[in-house]
């Protein structure tokens, strides 16, 4: 069976096997590769602060089928790839949040001012759903639990995800999440989808506030999850889903 690309960014239909993630944490390494899933690591970028140096939704877009707008520090990391276009991702904010959306499914989650226009003109042509919030991490922000089932604790993007129908999206306290150099990070760059409905997090979700919560809501949207027992929920720039077993729907 051959591994192929995922058709759609961030929703695997069968088990990964390819993410792309940052460099750099030894654990998110190991239990990935203890789950036969192999790590395209981002190394480092000058360009940009400590915090998200290496951080995969920072430094690359996946838009499907191994599809890419990357700035040039990710190219490296994306061989076998197909490179679209090439951006210049620098600090200090909003510009290192050029490529920093969520697109799931028939929706773009995004500040649309901060967006890079390539992004905002792909999901313009494929007729997504642009959903306009005031958080320019906003795939940080997001957890994507299945193409219309989201966590976040960013107000903004609760508050226009839950206008729209047919999604439904936890709201959950902010602080649980690890972030070097920050005060805290986000879940969604915590976690990432490693099959068609199981998330992976870095880290233990027990440690955080609203543990209860998001395993009832993961539970009731029959999705399950694996998870770094005893580790700190850890946000390293999300795991991104870039390949799957070849049996595909």
């Amino acid at each position: 069976m051959s591994n192929i690309f995922l058709k759609e960014p961030n929703l695997p239909t069968s088990a990964v096997t390819d993410v792309l993630v940052a460099d750099g944490d030894d654990s998110l390494i190991k239990a990935l590769a203890n789950m036969g899933i192999s790590p395209l690591k981002i190394c480092k970028s000058g360009k940009l602060e400590p915090f998200c140096a290496n951080h995969a939704d920072i430094l690359a877009y996946h838009l499907g089928n191994g599809n890419f707008i990357a700035d040039e520090t990710a190219e490296s990391s994306l061989k076998g790839c197909n490179i679209c276009e090439t951006v210049n991702i620098s600090s200090p904010y909003p510009n290192d949040c050029l490529l920093n959306a969520a697109d799931v499914g028939n929706y773009l989650i995004c500040n649309s001012k901060i967006t890079h226009k390539s992004i905002l003109k792909t999901a313009v042509k494929q007729n997504k759903h642009i959903i306009n919030v005031n958080q320019g991490y906003a795939k940080c922000s997001v957890c994507i639990v299945s193409r219309n089932t989201f966590i976040t604790d960013d107000e903004s993007i609760c508050r226009e995800c839950s206008k729209v129908n047919g999604i439904s999206v936890l709201f959950v306290s902010k602080g649980s999440v690890a972030l070097k150099e920050q005060n805290y990070g986000f879940l969604g760059g915590a976690s990432g989808l490693i099959g068609e409905n199981t998330l992976f997090f870095n880290g233990d979700l027990r440690f955080h506030k609203d543990f209860i919560a998001i395993e009832q809501f993961l539970s009731y949207h029959n999705v399950k999850y694996t998870d770094i027992k005893n580790k700190p929920l850890t946000d390293v720039g999300s795991i991104i889903p870039i390949k799957q077993k070849g049996n595909t729907k």
